[in-house]
This record gives structure tokens, sequence and C-alpha cells, in this order.
């Protein structure tokens, strides 16, 4: 530690090991971002050292202010426009007729790391395992480190808790909202749906007060990812996908990007939300790392919200509301808790923000998990970048600065699961002319019945007779 305290010209202590064969190093007290960037130059220097970064801190991303269908009995589902089938009045994923193909696997597992979890009705039995990746125990906000409970203590913050002028805010119950999208209890006759009915979420808290930090996240990653992080017990339940609604300014660092190719490695797909800052999402990290999916977040008209970023780094966009005040119906409508400090009771609230675009597609990834297990993370994005609901004419939206359009539910899982073609018939022949006639086509692997239809018209538009029978 004197040597590379000497390069530093600061005295540095240290905190912990990292998954990736990377250490966590402390600074003797706050500083400015430029000064850290120097002291990691430095560091860098060292022959003996591969890489060093700032350690920076990201924020959660939620901006408070004719075919049968499955629809759920949940009794405020109908305010979930952004579940709808697309229309000029509701630019939603169409849920619906995506739930009459699959509403879910129980070996497909959905990773949120956020904020944590509060014990919601309407999410309980809906999610497993989880654990606290805060190391920090101020941030954590919870009296230790690492732990394997992922409740969330809340996350207020008094005025100037964070830096010098910064606002005293509410808890955000941030997770807790994201992960009710994913996986809400659904078709139970209480509260929202979520697009997930069956599969479970594993909640993992990377963000406490005044937001978490990129080593943490990046552990979180490899963890969800079932991969193993010094310290901490892995993960039994490795995560197919892995959702991000969390981002701040910058680059995607070494640590960041080495643990989403990991993930990536390993099968799972990692979802992250592109920023609110109406800016460039190049811009903006994880977002701009390589092996993720970026989300731009629309409005109820399909157009881009108001504050999502933009730009060529974003792969597809999903509805994240655009509210003209706090609980505006325009949001996106999932579970939260009334706490403004600690937990206290559940309740339903409106978010909008990129956080809330992001879990949609997360959700929409884990029913194309639940239909095919096999499919590669490439293979998802190309999935639903060739299904989306185009952008609606005159949209604020286009394929060059919000992806290639709005994801569909139903048409990426039905392009998974399609409708076999109509045998080729071989044969119709009565040998023994009684009447009964014998009819032979060739076999379709993936059909469950056959249907003949009997008609005297060929152009079958008279009344026909139809027969039924499995295969």
């Amino acid at each position: 530690m004197q040597r590379v305290s000497a390069a530093a010209g600061v005295t540095l202590t240290y905190f912990r090991p990292m998954s990736g064969d990377a250490h966590v190093l402390r600074l003797p007290g706050q500083v400015p971002v430029t000064e850290a960037q120097q002291i990691a130059k430095a560091l860098a220097a060292l022959p003996e050292v591969a890489y060093a970064e700032p350690d920076y801190v990201l924020l959660p991303l939620d901006e408070t202010t004719n075919t049968p269908q499955t629809t759920p009995n949940d009794p405020q589902y109908g305010n979930q426009w952004h579940y709808f089938a697309p229309a000029a009045s509701h630019y939603g994923v169409d849920a619906p007729d995506a739930w009459d193909i699959t509403t879910g696997s129980s070996s497909v597992y959905i990773a949120v790391l956020d904020t944590g979890i509060t014990d919601h009705a309407d999410l309980s039995g809906r999610w497993t395992g989880g654990y606290d990746m805060i190391s920090n125990p101020t941030v954590g906000n919870d009296g230790d480190g690492r732990d394997s409970d992922p409740h969330d203590p809340g996350d207020w913050v008094a005025a100037n808790e964070c830096y010098a002028g910064s606002p005293a805010m509410d808890s955000s119950w941030h997770g807790t909202h994201v992960a009710g999208t994913i996986g809400a209890a659904s078709n139970n006759g209480v509260g929202v749906a979520g697009l997930n009915w069956v599969s479970q979420v594993i909640p993992v808290r990377v963000l406490g007060k005044c937001g978490g930090s990129t080593s943490d996240i990046a552990d979180a990653i490899r963890w969800a990812a079932g991969l193993p992080v010094s310290g901490v017990p892995n993960n039994t339940h490795p995560a197919q996908v892995i959702n991000l609604s969390l981002g701040g300014y910058g680059t995607c660092d070494v640590a960041m990007q080495s643990a989403v190719n990991a993930a990536y490695g390993a099968g799972s797909t990692v979802v992250v939300a592109a920023g609110n800052s109406n800016a460039n999402a190049g811009d903006y990290t994880p977002g701009n790392c390589n092996n993720v999916i970026t989300i731009a977040a629309t409005d109820r008209n399909g157009d881009r919200a108001y504050y999502s970023n933009y730009g060529a780094t974003v792969e597809i966009s999903a509805p994240g509301g655009a509210q003209s005040y706090d609980n505006d119906p325009n949001g996106v409508l999932s579970t939260l808790n009334t706490g403004t400090t600690v937990p206290a009771s559940d309740t339903y609230e409106y978010y909008q923000g990129t956080s809330m675009a992001a879990p949609h597609v997360a959700g929409i990834v884990s029913l194309l998990y639940s239909v095919d297990p096999s499919i590669t993370p490439a293979q998802a994005l190309s999935t639903i970048q060739s299904t989306v609901t185009s952008f609606p004419a005159g949209s604020t939206c286009n394929t060059s600065i919000c992806g290639s359009g709005i994801i569909n539910a139903a048409s990426a899982l039905a392009s998974l699961n399609p409708a076999p073609s109509a045998p080729t018939l071989y044969a119709i022949s009565n040998p023994d002319g009684d009447g009964n006639y014998t009819v032979e086509w060739s076999d379709i692997g993936n059909a469950t019945s056959y249907t003949l239809q009997e008609d005297d018209n060929s152009g079958f538009s008279s009344p026909a007779t139809v027969y039924n029978g499995t295969a």
C-alpha cells in the first residue's frame, strides 16, 4: 500500500477484493471527480497495475414527478395501459396476446439490481433468494455491509447528505416498483399485473442512500449470473435476465464491461435503462457498455418520452410513461410502499423513467426464455428487435435515436412459437367402397392436433363438416 499511496500522492487504504481479480481501495476522504481520475491515472501507470479507475456512483433512473386474449383479473390492470395492445391511445407492449402463448416458466429467473424489495402483498411468493451487495454500511442504510437480506430499508436522504446542495428526498422504493412490472403476482384478484406470472424475481441490492458504486454493481452482475464473487456465497439460481434500471454520466469502465461480458458469456441477457437526461445515451453508463440491451422510454402516444436519453446506443424502446405531475396516470403503474423513510404499508403508484421502460423489456425477454430455454442473449436481442411495433407516423422517435421500435411481447413470442404449416395431403381412398374413406397426410413435428374439413364445394364456401383430433 505504501507504493500505491506514493504513486497516488494520497494515503490509500485497502477496502475489499472485487470479482474479476480486481480490488477496491479507499481514499482518505471525498475528492472531486477530476482529482479521482488523476489518482487513477497515476495508479494505472504502475507496471504491476492492469487498470485503475474511480469507483463512480450510479443512480436509479426513475423520474418521479380479435384473437382471444389472456386478461388478468387484477383490479388495477385496466390502468396499466403500457401492457395493452398498441393503439392510437396507448402504445403498449401487447402483453395479453403474449400471455396466450406463455405466462412464464418456473425454471427462469430475473435478477433486479436495484434498491432491494419490500414485503408487498402483490410480490408475495414472486421473489426468491437475493442478496445485499452494498459494501458501504452508510450507503446500505442497514447497519452493515454485504449480507443475505435484499430487503429495502429505505433510501431517504437529508439535504446536503449526498453532496453540497443536494436536496432532501423521501425513500423511492425504486426496486419494488421495478420488480412489480416484471413479476407482480398476477390474475390473483389483487392490485396490478406483472409481465411474467410464474418465473421468480431475484432482488439484488446495489443502490441505497445517494446511489450505488460501480464496483458493487459490477460484482452484483457477476453474482446474478451465477458467477463467483469473493466473500459472497454463490447464487444458486443464475438469472437468465438481469435488469439494471440505473446509471450515470460517464464511460463504461473496465470493471463494469468485464462483469457484463462475463454475464453475457454465461448466457444472461443484461437489460439497461438508457438514462433520463434527454441526452446522448452513449455518454451514460452502463447503457453504453457492449453486450447490453439499452432501453429508451416512450410515452403513451408512442413518442420519445421528454426525459429519455437517445441515440445510436439505444437498441429498442419500451413504455416508460411521461407525467405532468406526481402519480399522473400517464406513467407506469406498479407496486410501491407508502413510507417516506422506512417501509410502511403497501400501495401502487405511477412512476416514469427509463427505469420503468427497462423492466418491460426484461419481463418480455424472460418470457422468451420460458418458451425457448436455449435462447442466447444475442438471439433474444435479435428476436425483440425484429418483431417491434413501429413508431407512429410523425413520432419524435425514429430508428436512428430510439432503437428498432417499441417492443411487442406477442410478436416476439409468436416468432419463437410459429403455427405449424399445413400438412401435405398424400391420398384419399375408399378401398372397400363402403363409404368410409382413409385420408393420409404428412406428419408435422410440432403439431398437437389436426383438423379435417369436408365440403362438397372446392372453395369451402358452403357449410362444412369439421373433424378434430389429437396428433
